[in-house]
């Protein structure tokens, strides 16, 4: 976004005194998420106790901050920015804010479209970018890695060694899908991102500094692993690491509007068989939707977890359908993640919703018509782009996933029964924080008949990707009642108070028990 774009939404920022409600344009937002106190007496304190680490409103260190986001939707209105250097400065930052009642934000990537999710209105926000040392374990097969770093900094770092890690796919997205789910170029293979952690090391609302792993705070450990931020200020996490060749063929396949029914069959071939039975595949197909100029293409990042000069008979599919460019190649994963996320912009607008079906050719086809024809009716938004991504959950995935230990997901069920899951996301960008109000309600509503459809075709199924959810999606409650009830349990452990529901309002939080 231009800078004299975001200078006119930081002004109408202010002028809307940066209520959830009247920026996002919903009159429904939780009530959590607008009634932040106002807290210059919690910065005062934290520039008295961390001379040096506190910028306070309207300073360019708190600009920039403030609008370092993907989306528009986190530009917000904090009372200050805290940037602290060691846990040892966020353990005693998080005394401080108990102790007197502060509002905070935690940031990491950025990379939500969920309002506060990382930000926060008259409160504190507090970056872990200059969390941001790796220490690669050659003998322990782990990095270590602070939670202020992106994917790109852990691929550079392990390419030299000819090592990855399973985390994100996109070079600037952050850490925080290791307490969400995670989806990697590995995911075949080896699970999600959260199973391939071995240590977090959390502050908690006492401020005390524990690490959670298999063997100490095994409760915490698992109760992170999909929990999100409802526990602790994760600083640095620990992940498993593999060997790889030294590098990896793939790139993005662009596909004409003609070319998209054969697209649509090699998803659903990738879901239930390439994924399946040869696990170093990887693709992530997307359908966009350019309303600005009325275009249809398909673009998909194909990818091959080997140092090979093209793609297995497997993938063939692939580049035998018509398309109009290709970057696939041999390269270093970093490469490879610059690369996919070249031409995603910053500080636009967006909204983002998921849900979770049973692999179905015709359920595919129908969604992705159902939202093509609905996201035409919306061109005259000043920017509207559409994006539809399928993404596959295979029982490979699951099994790799259980085997390194227990998650939150609720999705152990699958280990046996043998069928893809599909998890199917809707995206909007769009230019204006103005247009939220007519858009946003009417995307809501298409995604739930889509849901409606999934139903109706007993194809449906409960789980909601955290990464990927919608504000107002219950993410956390569609683990089970099982999960959110031991998520309780262990909140009741490490956080009686409830500080991080209270004081770290953003972002999807445990459901209230009456809510179950």
């Amino acid at each position: 976004m231009p800078s004299a774009k975001m200078a006119r939404c930081r002004t109408t920022l202010l002028q809307l005194g940066a209520t959830a409600g009247a920026l996002w344009g919903y009159a429904v937002l939780p009530l959590s998420m607008v009634a932040a106190a106002p807290t210059p007496e919690c910065c005062s304190l934290l520039a008295q106790a961390f001379p040096g680490d506190v910028s306070p409103r309207g300073t360019d260190v708190w600009t920039f901050e403030n609008e370092d986001f993907w989306s528009a939707t986190e530009i917000r209105n904090p009372s200050c920015v805290f940037l602290p250097d060691s846990t040892e400065k966020v353990a005693q930052a998080v005394s401080l804010f108990v102790a007197n009642e502060c509002r905070f934000s935690i940031k990491g990537g950025g990379h939500s479209a969920i309002p506060q999710a990382a930000n926060i209105d008259d409160g504190v926000l507090m970056p872990m970018k200059l969390l941001n040392s790796t220490q690669v374990d050659l003998e322990a097969g782990s990095i270590r890695a602070g939670m202020g770093l992106l994917m790109r900094d852990i691929y550079q770092a392990l390419d030299p060694h000819n090592l990855t890690a399973m985390i994100g796919r996109y070079e600037k997205v952050g850490l925080g899908l290791t307490v969400g789910a995670g989806i990697s170029y590995f995911f075949n293979r080896e699970g999600f991102a959260v199973d391939n952690v071995i240590n977090y090391e959390v502050v908690l609302a006492d401020g005390s500094v524990v690490n959670a792993n298999q063997s100490s705070h095994p409760d915490l450990f698992r109760a992170l692993k999909g929990g999100n931020n409802n526990f602790g200020v994760v600083t640095h996490v620990t992940l498993r690491t593999v060997e790889t060749e030294g590098a990896v063929y793939g790139g993005v396949v662009y596909y004409p509007e003609s070319s998209i029914p054969q697209v649509t069959d090699q998803i659903y071939d990738y879901h239930t068989r390439q994924a399946v039975e040869d696990t170093l595949t990887h693709v992530l197909p997307q359908y966009g939707y350019n309303g600005t100029s009325n275009e249809t293409i398909a673009f998909c990042p194909v990818i091959y977890n080997r140092a090979v000069e093209e793609l297995p008979e497997i993938m063939r599919g692939w580049v035998d359908t018509p398309y109009t460019q290709s970057t696939l190649k041999k390269r270093p994963y970093a490469d490879l993640a610059f690369e996919l996320h070249d031409g995603f912009p910053d500080r636009q607008v967006q909204e983002q919703r998921v849900f979770t079906v049973y692999a179905d050719a015709d359920l595919y086809r129908d969604v992705w018509a159902a939202y093509h024809t609905w996201l035409q009716q919306w061109q005259h938004i000043p920017g509207l782009y559409g994006l539809h991504v399928v993404m596959p959950i295979t029982q490979n995935s699951l099994v790799a996933s259980y085997s390194k230990g227990s998650n939150v997901l609720g999705l152990d069920e699958h280990l046996t029964n043998n069928q893809t899951l599909g998890v199917l996301y809707f995206g909007l960008t769009m230019d204006s924080m103005d247009d939220t109000a007519e858009i946003l309600p009417a995307h809501a509503e298409f995604v739930q008949s889509m849901i409606d459809l999934a139903k109706s075709r007993d194809l449906w199924h409960p789980y909601i990707m955290l990464t990927y959810s919608g504000w107002d999606q219950p993410a956390i409650a569609s683990y089970g009642p099982e999960n959110v009830a031991f998520l309780h349990e262990v909140q009741a452990v490490y956080d009686p108070t409830h500080v991080f529901q209270r004081l770290v309002p953003g972002g999807q939080k445990l459901p209230e028990p009456e809510s179950l």
